[in-house]
């Protein structure tokens, strides 16, 4: 008796998690929504040329920057509370319909598409950069700023003044998923950012169903898989109210790696076109590649189907194109250890002696961590199609190099951590769910507003306490948590008796020479 009842209260706590869960991702998505009609703000991207009738809409109410600020900073704390909170409810035994879930990812994303764009102003660049090549220009070769100084374009004038100056830095792909938006919203900046956002949104709902595909019939499995892919609020801001390309590339990504399961070189060619989306989806490729280590003859077709594929879209758009791509390796974002640690050492030695030993120090600390954390990760939940098959060891492996990178990498911002996510869903429960619930959560935190200081102008000034509110989120918090985070990973592993070093390849040598 002592148990039925101990069974029928956790299985009514589960339920009102569950339930306080799925309203804390409709609260959360309602205020990005209400923040996003509220119209052009110190969050919210101004569009020009609006269509009435056509998506994205906004009220143009002139919102105070604290109101949209804290708006947002509510919602993503209540959307990092529903998943952590999601997550304890699944583990005690919830059990939503799945359908139902799928609505909701589904809806969710629908309701923030309808609304402008907000926290970056990346997705101005891509409209940019399409509207280069849709008037017979080269991004790769040619600036936003190039266009304007030869006169006025009303697509390419919209572009924020930090990145007018800066070429392309996307995949032949990308590119010209920018210039078919560029084709359909023509002189509109309106139209062609919301075809922008549209590919972006579909990238997102098609991931999710390819993730529900690789999990197969397993109800318990495929709650996780959308409420951690398909419906988590915390991608749906970082990834899609921001319009970032991440979600395509990482839709290319999970089509190859449904496809790994019995089409080898077919999987290496949409491991091709996903890096010529973004050039970071490789570490997927990275993770194919090591589970197949076992079979070289599986290892040479993925190759040639990855780097086939890459050659022969690259070639399309010149050379210059990928090394573009390359150049954001040097790179060290705000909201990490190491840009504090960069602003120190910067003070009293040469710049490009301190970043060059950063950016090695960050590989070197990938690579130890990605050893480290391998050996305790929780273990892949997606079936096997057959005995030969690896596709669940590509996916672990996916985590595993996503989550190191995201934490020891000089370059990070929130929308990276979606292939972490992906793949993490797939994974059996772990403790490593909620500390990618804090890692998210808190730098989408730190990136709002998100407008580089130089673009207000079209804006009018930040008030000086929000200044200074946001940016110490974002040179002191940040990137105390990330360092936390880090820390945390280290001793959860090292507690489960992980080693730095495990391979005793050396002392097995060394026994075979001994007589």
């Amino acid at each position: 008796m002592s148990t039925e009842v101990t069974t029928s209260n956790k299985r009514a706590t589960a339920n009102r998690d569950g339930k306080r869960a799925i309203a804390c991702y409709l609260i959360a998505t309602a205020l990005i929504v209400v923040t996003g009609l509220l119209g052009p703000s110190v969050v919210v991207l101004t569009l020009t040329n609006q269509h009435s009738w056509l998506p994205p809409y906004w009220f143009g109410e002139s919102p105070n920057d604290w109101l949209v600020s804290s708006l947002i900073y509510v919602a993503l704390i209540i959307a990092g509370y529903g998943v952590w909170v999601a997550l304890r409810a699944l583990k005690n035994g919830w059990a939503p319909r799945v359908d139902r879930l799928i609505a909701l990812g589904v809806g969710t994303t629908a309701a923030v598409t309808l609304v402008p764009p907000m926290a970056s102003g990346d997705v101005l660049i891509y409209a940019a950069y399409g509207r280069i090549i849709a008037t017979g220009g080269n991004p790769y070769q040619t600036t936003p700023a190039d266009i304007i100084r030869l006169g006025y374009d009303p697509v390419i004038i919209a572009t924020e003044r930090p990145w007018q100056s800066a070429k392309s830095i996307y995949g032949p792909v990308a590119t010209w998923i920018q210039w078919l938006s560029s084709e359909i919203g023509g002189d509109s900046i309106h139209l062609t950012v919301w075809m922008l956002q549209l590919s972006v949104a579909i990238g997102l709902i098609v991931s999710g169903l390819l993730l529900l595909k690789l999990i197969g019939p397993d109800l318990e499995r495929r709650r996780r898989v959308v409420l951690l892919g398909m419906a988590n609020p915390l991608l749906i801001w970082t990834v899609l109210a921001g319009a970032h390309n991440e979600s395509i590339a990482v839709m290319f990504a999970l089509f190859a790696l449904v496809l790994f399961r019995r089409h080898i070189f077919l999987a290496g060619v949409l491991l091709g076109i996903a890096g010529c989306t973004k050039l970071s989806i490789g570490l997927v490729g990275v993770a194919m590649l090591w589970s197949l280590r076992a079979n070289h003859r599986k290892m040479l077709m993925l190759c040639l189907g990855a780097g086939l594929t890459m050659i022969g879209l690259y070639s399309f758009v010149g050379l210059e194109a990928f090394q573009q791509a390359r150049s954001q390796g040097s790179f060290i974002s705000t909201g990490t250890p190491h840009k504090a640690i960069f602003s120190f050492f910067d003070l009293f030695l040469p710049g490009v002696l301190v970043r060059t030993i950063i950016g090695i120090a960050s590989w070197v600390g990938l690579f130890l961590v990605a050893i480290l954390i391998s050996q305790v990760f929780p273990k892949s939940v997606v079936p096997k199609a057959h005995e030969d098959d690896t596709t669940p060891d590509a996916i672990r492996y996916v985590a595993i190099y996503a989550i190191a990178w995201l934490l020891t990498s000089m370059y990070t911002l929130p929308w990276y951590d979606l292939t972490a996510w992906i793949a993490l869903a797939c994974l059996a429960s772990s403790r490593l769910d909620q500390l990618m619930v804090v890692r998210t959560a808190s730098l989408a935190i730190a990136y709002v507003p998100g407008r580089d200081p130089r673009a207000r102008q079209l804006l009018g000034e930040l008030s000086g306490s929000l200044e200074w509110f946001s940016a110490r989120l974002r040179d002191t918090i940040s990137p105390i948590i990330e360092l936390s985070l880090l820390i945390a990973l280290i001793v959860w592993a090292r507690r489960r008796d992980a080693q730095w070093w495990p391979y005793d390849w050396p002392k097995r040598d060394k026994k075979a020479l001994t007589p």
